[in-house]
């Protein structure tokens, strides 16, 4: 019996107001200035990111010169929040450097001072994949080892945590499909703690092979394909 084994590796505001003393007059709330945002990279998934945040006056003319406070928090406890500051802007739109760090339901609140000292704060909502849109989960791959060609892909683009299906393609030198090898995948989270899943494959045709896997918690992981081929 000949083994081979092919290793992936994986790489998901509260506004602060100074007291000023009882003399002080609070910042004016405007009410005639528009706040919109956008993500990039679409479709949001665990992984860096960036908001674009959008200034306007109610006459449609952009809002340079302001400073962004972004607070953006998980809709439940214990998550540690993600908080970023910007000034820097173009006609208006204001690009702040942002990490989704795990899948779910995302509250992100966005303060702005205004450059006629006039602040706003508006939330937006926001819904997570839980799996990068960087990983191997997401992607097909492909390996050449010891003339046998191991080809990688997911069922869902991009993948989300839960019941999903991967197949794997094995072929010889000559491209030939292998339709009677023992394939197997393991996947486990690169930190401790974790307990890896795995899943053996079901021969299809064509030399595909379907495997059953759960993916049970965002975030990076490291893949490993595990074939036996028959003797001969």
């Amino acid at each position: 019996m000949t083994s081979l084994r092919m290793t992936f590796s994986l790489c998901l505001l509260s506004l602060l107001l100074a007291a000023c003393g009882q003399q002080s007059a609070s910042p004016p709330t405007p009410t005639n200035v528009d706040m919109s945002v956008r993500v990039e990279p679409e479709p949001l998934a665990v992984g860096e990111a960036t908001l674009l945040v959008i200034l306007k006056n109610a006459d449609g003319s952009p809002i340079d010169g302001a400073t962004l406070q972004v607070h953006g928090d998980m809709d439940h406890e214990g998550m540690t929040p993600v908080d970023r500051e910007v000034s820097d802007s173009t006609n208006g739109e204001y690009r702040v450097p942002f990490e989704w760090t795990m899948g779910g339901g995302w509250i992100v609140t966005i303060a702005a001072r205004l450059p006629d000292g006039g602040e706003i704060s508006q939330t937006f909502d926001f819904f997570v994949e839980a799996i990068s849109s960087e990983s191997i989960i997401n992607q097909r791959g492909s390996s050449n080892t010891t003339n046998v060609t191991i080809t990688y892909q997911a069922d869902h683009d991009p993948a989300v945590a839960g019941d999903a299906n991967i197949t794997i393609t094995l072929a010889d030198a000559e491209g030939n499909p292998i339709n009677d090898a023992t394939v197997e995948v393991v996947g486990d989270m690169d930190h401790a703690g974790m307990m890896p899943i795995s899943g053996a494959g079901e021969p299809a045709e064509n030399g595909e092979y379907v495997v059953p896997l759960r993916w049970t918690m965002a975030g990076a992981w490291q893949v490993t394909v595990n074939v036996t081929l028959a003797d001969g």
